[in-house]
């Protein structure tokens, strides 16, 4: 669909989805449809933040006291350690190929009794993922 017009949050034409949406609205946009016959109006909102993390800033702060359950960390299994390998995909695990390790949710590796694995710092090195 090809865009004719952007109107910015606040501008005449956003008003009514500004109202509706307030600070997550971020763009509305008019489309027309590839036959030329209809007309779309489309809204871009915000629906989730987070902190921007850069290549080599660490997540976590220097004591172990005080990390997050909810962060991802890297843990290493060996390649011939099959079943536990298995155990870590079905816990949501995802392989990193440039660290060589296991990215899970260090609550997850903590239940799962898998803990001492984990590799502090080596989630930075974790960018194939997609975290």
């Amino acid at each position: 669909m090809e865009i004719i017009k952007t109107i910015k949050p606040g501008d005449d034409g956003s008003k009514r989805y500004h109202e509706k949406y307030g600070e997550q609205l971020c763009a509305v946009r008019y489309r027309r449809s590839p036959c030329k016959k209809t007309v779309y109006t489309t809204i871009e909102i915000i629906v989730a933040q987070r902190e921007a993390f850069q290549q080599g800033q660490h997540k976590r702060t220097s004591s172990p006291h005080l990390t997050h359950s909810s962060e991802w960390v890297a843990v290493k299994v060996a390649y011939d350690e099959t079943e536990l390998r298995a155990a870590v995909r079905r816990m949501g695990g995802r392989w990193s190929n440039q660290a060589k390790a296991w990215v899970v949710k260090r609550s997850m590796a903590i239940r799962r009794n898998i803990g001492h694995r984990i590799v502090e710092g080596l989630i930075d090195e974790c960018l194939d993922v997609g975290i």
